[in-house]
């Protein structure tokens, strides 16, 4: 896993406006939403970047910005003797990127839980801190 961004107090320098620490995790996830005609949409990708209030997940399928999402991330072990953990969280869609400059996905603000006790016991808690 990474450090955050360096934060720049430079004139024109990039400043790293985030309070979450992100970090680089190439896991499966599994997600949905409700469209506006109320139909369930549920589609999957790979997150590319997750922290304990926000993921950005690639994808081909793209809920709208806006739209409440509810997400699983799969965790692989690391490790002889970890386990895998699933991660459930349910947050909003901030927004969908196309593709254009880069790989096509979405970012959403998520409040992450997880899933199971064995979950729990590799994450040090219920909840993603």
């Amino acid at each position: 896993m990474s450090s955050p961004a360096p934060r720049s107090r430079r004139m024109g320098a990039p400043i790293e406006l985030r309070k979450a620490t992100r970090y680089r995790l190439s896991a499966p996830a599994f997600y949905w939403w409700e469209n506006a005609d109320g139909t369930l949409q549920e589609a999957q990708g790979i997150t590319r970047d997750i922290s304990d209030r926000s993921v950005f997940i690639v994808a081909k399928q793209l809920p709208p910005a806006g739209v409440r999402v509810e997400v699983d991330v799969h965790l692989p072990a690391v490790g002889a003797t970890a386990r895998s953990a699933q991660l459930h969280g349910e947050g909003v869609v901030l927004r969908a990127c196309g593709g254009e400059a880069g790989e096509p996905g979405f970012a959403a603000t998520v409040v992450f839980h997880a899933e199971s006790s064995d979950a729990a016991s590799v994450l040090g808690s219920g909840k993603v801190q």
